[in-house]
């Protein structure tokens, strides 16, 4: 399965392709973008987006599905990215996101309807999916805000839950049920 998913007029999600990796490199060496998400690396190199690019299509290979997509500008490129973590596997009653969007393209309501978009796509191909979470700092409140907007439930505080430089963070959990969107 090839994935595109309209978001709105010029703006779709689809899968990482190999001519991404300048755009990766570009928008991820934001220090925002790596101060609110867990596993990018800092610096972001060449090298890692080519793995994360290889690690995309590796994925593709094993799920028969892309899972992880790019936020695509007709014009510009790619400006985010949008991703199921598969703790469960694709049989899983439950299942993680995480997202992040480049600096100039926040505050334009691209970011809700991603979420959206891309929750509905996945209450759709994966039928035994009952629940969707994501995992946000206390101190990310845009990323909050997005997922209010989307109508997602913050469930509770996770306290000291997640490790990022040697620092214990506390992250609220976010949870969407099938159903609720």
């Amino acid at each position: 399965m090839n994935n595109i998913i309209p978001i709105r007029s010029g703006i779709t999600l689809t899968p990482f392709s190999s001519g991404d990796q300048n755009n990766l490199i570009q928008y991820l060496n934001d220090p925002s973008i790596q101060a609110n998400t867990a596993n990018i690396p800092v610096p972001y190199t060449r090298k890692d987006a080519d793995e994360w690019l290889q690690h995309t299509a590796d994925l593709f290979h094993q799920h028969g599905a892309h899972y992880n997509l790019a936020i695509r500008h007709e014009q510009y490129g790619v400006i985010g990215g949008i991703g199921a973590f598969l703790r469960t596997g694709l049989q899983g009653h439950s299942d993680e996101i995480g997202y992040w969007l480049a600096a100039p393209f926040r505050g334009q309501g691209i970011m809700p309807e991603a979420v959206r978009a891309f929750c509905q796509w996945l209450f759709e191909v994966r039928p035994a999916l009952v629940r969707i979470e994501a995992r946000v700092y206390t101190f990310n409140d845009p990323s909050s805000r997005v997922l209010e907007k989307v109508g997602f439930h913050k469930e509770g505080l996770l306290r000291k839950a997640t490790k990022k430089q040697e620092k214990l963070i506390d992250t609220y959990l976010w949870s969407l049920l099938r159903g609720e969107i």
